[in-house]
């Protein structure tokens, strides 16, 4: 092994080092030092703390080179990785309690979990120990990169099903009992981790779907494209049907804590569909869509709360084409000043305007027809036209009767699967290619006859109008509005869904919100560490794919073009003109 493979193999652990110690310090590893993977075995708090190790193990084997170099890397970063981490563990141990009062996460019970004092281990052995398990953890992630590309597949698949069904454990195992499989759960769960034997087999079920999954989905992609184009629609139809009414039942099989995530992950892919159109088919960086969120909450409330400034108690669905319409104007007025901006000037003069928006929702000179920071109250539901009761009732098919969260949830998924239909129209169409032509180019579009300032404005109002409908779902499910639910925050996560799930992507916007929003909320330890986690799953799709979870397929055409092979440079010879290695130029 040469010195830049061993300089790089050396950084990239103690990078991972300083990641198990950033974890520590930040107190992730504490919170979890209780929750069981696989009970009696391995916590979710030794895992997270090994993670590092093993990613980094994979990553430095991702280099080309022979079979001994690749892991001899590989025992290098474990090597470098524990070596920093054991050192950082004996350092605390010796300044304890010296370095809590600097560190308030790192407590004695913290320390004690990290050297394995239920193993009866002192601080230097159980400091020790992390220095194999790094090297282990780091091997075993390079012999994964080295296998083949099937079995790799396979093992990350099951890896990956284990960790999830661990995840899940505060959601299922109470629905399980609800349902009467109390064998099942036993079998399944213990001491809130899976079992030995349930852990073996979740593991077969998930490396048989990684393994499997990929050939027969482009089987069945290859039969659909020999289909006939009646086949096909047919297909498409029967697909949209299973998915509407899983999606109708979903709530049954749930129960109302699920049913509760679920709506709050449905205002985030209503609000996701509406930026992007404004991010993803315009390419118009908002940082402030927040603004147009509060801005239909508010006027909701204003038409149909009783106790208003205006007090016409309006009936929900006669208000909202009113506050389509203001939306739309809203995003007209806020989309003016910017015509002529561009990327991070953009960005910042939208996050400016979301910003403007929040303070004047909360100010005293508007608090007469807002309220002030304490909003308005007494909103009613979209079907209960009496605020002071919790929520609508009506009655539905196979569901029965409907009434909280529930009631919500279904006009909510009607609202999303409109917003994607016209999102989706909106994307074939003539709008959609002049929107996709100044993404790419706005000169270059201009020149061809695309009308910037009609269409910017045309997706700002689009934008403003799908978000306002997420604002007047929000006003009537809480039943009043405060300023204090409109912060940056909310702008920051609608657009970390719209990346992560990939920018234009309809089904990206789905599965974003389902990933940044739903597994946070099953996992309710996460909730303070949420920036963190969000930070951290963005930029490890930036790294490993850019164009996100489920990307649309013209822009992962685009981003695997402008990352391809350099060109071949063009031989000049000497003494050509632009040749700069020439003696001279020839004119």
């Amino acid at each position: 092994m040469n010195g830049r493979y061993l300089r790089s193999a050396i950084l990239t652990g103690l990078v991972a080092g300083v990641a198990m110690i950033y974890l520590v310090l930040v107190g992730i590893v504490g919170v979890f030092a209780e929750r069981n993977v696989i009970t009696g075995y391995l916590t979710l708090g030794r895992m997270m703390l090994l993670i590092p190790a093993l990613v980094a193990g994979y990553r430095i084997a991702s280099g080309d080179g022979p079979f001994t170099r690749r892991v001899g890397s590989a025992v290098l970063v474990g090597a470098a990785a524990g070596l920093l981490f054991a050192g950082f563990l004996l350092a605390a141990v010796a300044l304890s309690p010296d370095i809590r009062d600097v560190f308030n996460r790192l407590s004695q019970k913290t320390l004690d979990y990290l050297t394995f004092t239920e193993l009866g281990l002192g601080s230097t052995a159980g400091s020790a120990l992390y220095v194999v398990l790094g090297l282990v953890m780091a091997l075993i992630g390079g012999l994964v990169r080295i296998t083949p590309p099937r079995t790799r597949r396979a093992l990350i698949g099951g890896f990956a099903a284990v960790v999830l069904m661990t995840m899940l454990e505060q959601f299922l195992r109470p629905r399980l009992l609800d349902f009467g499989w109390h064998d099942f759960e036993n079998w399944l769960y213990t001491s809130h981790g899976l079992t030995p034997v349930s852990a073996a087999v979740v593991f077969l079920v998930g490396s048989l779907g990684a393994l499997f999954w990929p050939d027969a989905r482009a089987k069945t992609r290859t039969q659909l494209a020999a289909a006939s184009p009646s086949t096909r629609k047919a297909v498409r139809w029967a697909a949209l049907l299973v998915v509407i009414l899983f999606v109708y039942t979903l709530p049954i099989i749930a129960g109302s804590f699920m049913t509760q995530v679920l709506v709050l992950v449905g205002f985030y892919i209503l609000l996701g569909l509406g930026l992007n159109i404004v991010v993803g088919y315009a390419g118009l960086l908002d940082l402030g869509y927040v603004a147009f969120y509060a801005v239909g909450a508010y006027f909701t409330a204003l038409l149909t709360s009783p106790t208003s400034a205006l007090g016409w108690g309006l009936s929900f669905w006669i208000a909202l084409p009113i506050v389509i319409g203001l939306s739309a104007g809203v995003g007209l007025l806020i989309g003016a000043p910017v015509l002529r901006l561009r990327g991070d000037y953009l960005a910042i003069v939208t996050l400016g305007f979301g910003e403007i928006a929040r303070v004047l929702l909360g100010s005293d000179a508007l608090k007469p027809w807002l309220g002030g920071p304490t909003g308005i109250l007494s909103v009613p539901s979209m079907i209960d036209m009496d605020p002071i009761r919790d929520g609508s009732q009506y009655t539905l098919p196979i569901v029965g009767e409907v009434s909280g969260p529930l009631a919500t949830y279904y006009p909510l998924i009607g609202f999303c699967l409109l917003a994607a239909f016209v999102a989706y129209r909106l994307k074939y169409s003539r709008t959609g290619r002049a929107w996709n032509a100044m993404r790419e180019d706005e000169d270059v579009a201009q020149a061809t006859g695309v009308s910037i300032v009609n269409y910017k404005l045309l997706a700002f109002a689009m934008g403003a109008a799908v978000g306002c409908v997420g604002g007047a779902i929000y006003a009537t499910h809480l039943l009043s509005v405060v300023p204090g639910g409109f912060t940056l925050i909310v702008s920051i996560t609608v657009l970390a869904v719209v990346v992560l799930g990939g920018m234009g992507s309809i089904p990206g916007v789905v599965v974003g919100a389902l990933a940044l929003i739903g597994l946070p909320e099953l996992l309710r330890e996460f909730a303070e560490y949420r920036l963190l986690v969000y930070g951290a799953v963005l930029v490890l799709v930036m790294i490993l794919r850019p164009e996100g979870l489920v990307p649309d397929a013209q822009r992962r055409a685009e981003l695997q073009e402008s990352h391809g092979p350099d060109p071949e440079p063009i031989d000049r010879p000497r003494g050509v003109a632009g040749d700069p290695l020439a003696g001279e130029v020839v004119g």
